[in-house]
């Protein structure tokens, strides 16, 4: 198996196809080296485009319990390829990871202590790791005969929210995502707009182009109809229902492309406009020190 740095050099290597970075994350996956095995299979998806691959990536950061980072890839996959045959399961497993618990990691200055979430004493003393469900949590510790402290906090799924309760310590979030992650997933969201955006484009040309063609050949059709009338020539009304046949059609096509269009431009501004409204960034203070969580 190939060192973190062999790898790189592997995967930089102009040499190297899309089999091969695929066959070194097989390996690498098989070896339980998840995040390696990531940065395998994306290398092989840009060099393939194979969507295939980003079900693969999602396997392996569900492995190293990055929920959101594994949803961002499915629905990059559904994205890439439309016509996925597994759709259903892929969306399935979605909205399965959507409801993966919160992880509350809880420390106190002397273990042992007491813990109670929302009200509900747990069965674990600190330190602790606790499930919990994404939302809005209090959580309280007690030892000694009196609370050592309270806090309240908002986490969502797949997320980890360590607290400290010792003197003087602030809490910090730790949120299950990598940078590299966030960039694949900034990334996939560009490339999806320009697909979007072409798209569009493309569509509303072909319904521009349409309606002209459609115009031009309907205006000839009223001249064949007229020079029939005067000349009673039946070559002539065989050119005009031809003509007017064909005008029927780019009318056609330009109506059905403008619809295409504009339904393809307001989906998708409807889905960046869901997303913005999800994604926020939440600064919550805690004693000395304060927090801050960005959810999408």
């Amino acid at each position: 198996m190939p060192s973190d740095d062999e790898l790189a050099e592997l995967l930089s290597n102009p040499v190297t196809t899309a089999a091969d970075a695929y066959e070194l994350g097989r390996r690498l996956f098989e070896a339980r080296r998840y995040e390696s095995a990531e940065q395998a299979w994306l290398r092989a998806f840009a060099l393939g485009r194979d969507p295939r691959l980003l079900v693969a990536v999602a396997d392996t950061r569900q492995r190293r319990g990055d929920e959101p980072g594994a949803v961002a890839m499915l629905e990059q996959y559904l994205v890439e390829r439309p016509d996925a045959p597994d759709a259903e399961s892929i969306e399935v497993r979605i909205a399965t990871l959507l409801k993966s618990p919160a992880v509350l990691l809880i420390r106190s200055e002397e273990e042992g202590r007491a813990i109670l979430v929302d009200g509900v004493p747990s069965p674990k003393k600190t330190p602790a790791e606790l499930e919990v469900d994404p939302g809005v949590h209090v959580v309280v510790v007690v030892g000694g005969g009196r609370q050592v402290g309270e806090k309240t906090v908002r986490v969502g799924y797949g997320e980890v929210r360590e607290l400290d309760f010792s003197d003087g310590a602030t809490s910090t979030v730790a949120v299950k995502q990598s940078e590299d992650a966030k960039l694949e997933a900034q990334r996939a969201i560009e490339r999806e707009d320009q697909t979007i955006h072409r798209a569009v484009i493309a569509t509303g040309s072909i319904a521009a182009a349409s309606l002209v063609t459609g115009a031009l050949l309907a205006g000839v059709s009223l001249r064949q109809d007229d020079e029939r009338r005067t000349s009673s020539s039946q070559e002539a009304a065989e050119r005009s229902d031809r003509l007017a046949q064909f005008a029927n059609v780019s009318f056609g096509l330009a109506a059905l492309s403008a619809i295409t269009s504009f339904t393809l431009f307001m989906t998708h501004k409807n889905k960046r406009r869901r997303e913005r409204a999800a994604a926020r960034v939440r600064v919550e203070t805690f004693g000395a020190g304060a927090s801050a969580t960005l959810r999408f």
